[in-house]
């Protein structure tokens, strides 16, 4: 690259960077505070608590590595255009094929990136969020259910250990199941053991009754038992070999081309794998959609006067419609697979289309008619913005004043 290249690839990369930590970071810490209950209530350490919190970074810079992307070829754009850098390119002649490049090199570098992460990290985090969760359930009686309190340790299955013996074993055990709506089954025992290993962990009921109730026909019945063994493995769901079922989005790519014919979840919904391959596939087209829209309606210089205020929100709204009609085309696939072709046409369809004005060294702008209503909307939302910000200047004044 050029040096002017160089320098624009620079500022959009260090732009979108510190956009995209900014984000991630924001959406980590309220998914992290959502999760404090996995301290507060269940008992689990800290090394848990960070174990659940870092294993969904992977999807949270999948979703927000878009975002990024978009904000920051705006705001360098923005910044090149009102210290008149674009000004300058214009002025020496040079196409915006110069402004172009350097953003295109980001978008690769990201589609990449995102690709790598979609096609083999997300299922890799996946599943080890999974198995890490299993191996809570391990400790759910020893660590997460309290001696003497009722606690749920998911929907529709209570645990309750009346005291804690100093062998290790535990005494008055009650378990009320209602995980199954037809079917409610409540596991009394005086006493149990809890034995793990490495491919299972069981609760060992000694002495106790079944109370089953059959909600279909209201009928119930009483079993009596000397010895049960209730599995807490099945707290995670499974397929019928006895494996943890494993979602498509739980898997790579290559498992997704070439799944197992066996596998319960492909002969149940073999639309999730068609699904998920194309969703994966097309979001990498997407970074290149972003840059080019955004640079053919404002990667030309333009003043205020011109719209350029107007051109950008264009070009933001233009892509928020492509993406929601691509979200509507991801929903179609599990009710008809051809929609899977809309994934690919939507983002190609705006990159050929900014690409045609960034050939002809043309911006995108909005239609002239429309021009004097979207000005009087931003200059009303501007009117709005600073009343307000008034009003909260005035409220920190008159509340300084009382503390006085």
């Amino acid at each position: 690259m050029k040096l002017i290249e160089r320098y624009i690839f620079r500022k959009a990369a260090i732009a979108t960077l510190a956009i995209l930590l900014s984000l991630a970071g924001v959406v980590w810490i309220v998914q992290a505070l959502g999760r404090l209950d996995v301290i507060t209530t269940k008992g689990q350490s800290l090394q848990a608590y960070f174990m659940l919190t870092t294993l969904v970074i992977p999807m949270l810079f999948l979703a927000v590595i878009p975002v990024a992307l978009l904000l920051g070829t705006v705001s360098t754009v923005s910044n090149l255009n009102n210290n008149s850098e674009l000004v300058v390119i214009n002025a020496s002649g040079a196409s915006n094929r110069i402004v172009l490049k350097p953003f295109l090199v980001l978008a690769l570098i990201l589609s990449l990136f995102t690709g790598f992460v979609g096609h083999f990290v997300i299922a890799w985090s996946l599943t080890s969020l999974k198995s890490y969760k299993r191996d809570m359930a391990a400790d759910l009686v020893s660590v997460i259910v309290k001696e003497g309190e009722f606690n749920q340790v998911e929907k529709g299955l209570t645990f309750h250990i009346a005291r804690r013996l100093p062998d290790g074993r535990l005494g008055g055990i009650l378990i009320a199941d209602d995980r199954t709506p037809e079917k409610r089954q409540t596991f009394l025992a005086r006493e149990g053991v809890l034995v793990r290993t490495d491919d299972e962990a069981v609760l060992y009921l000694r002495d106790g009754e079944i109370l089953q109730q059959d909600m279909t026909d209201n009928s119930s019945s009483v079993i009596r038992y000397d010895s049960y063994a209730f599995d807490l493995d099945s707290l995670a769901a499974k397929d019928d070999a006895g494996d943890f079922k494993r979602r498509p989005k739980e898997r790579t790519t290559p498992e997704l081309l070439f799944p197992d014919p066996n596998d319960s979840f492909l002969k149940r919904q073999p639309e999730l794998y068609t699904s998920e391959i194309h969703q994966r596939f097309s979001e990498m087209l997407w970074p290149f959609a972003y840059v080019m829209v955004i640079l053919a309606f404002c990667g030309q210089a333009r003043s205020s006067r011109q719209g350029y205020g107007s051109a950008i929100g264009g070009g933001l709204v233009l892509l928020l419609v492509l993406r929601g009609l691509a979200f509507s085309a991801a929903s179609g696939i599990k009710a008809n697979e051809t929609m899977a072709v809309f994934l690919y046409v939507i983002p190609l369809a705006a990159i050929l289309y900014s690409g045609y004005y960034l050939y002809q060294n043309r911006t995108v702008g909005i239609p002239r008619r429309l021009q004097p209503h979207v000005e009087r909307a931003s200059l009303a939302t501007e009117a709005w913005m600073r009343q307000q910000h008034q009003r909260y200047l005035d409220w920190r004044r008159r509340t300084s004043e009382a503390a006085a």
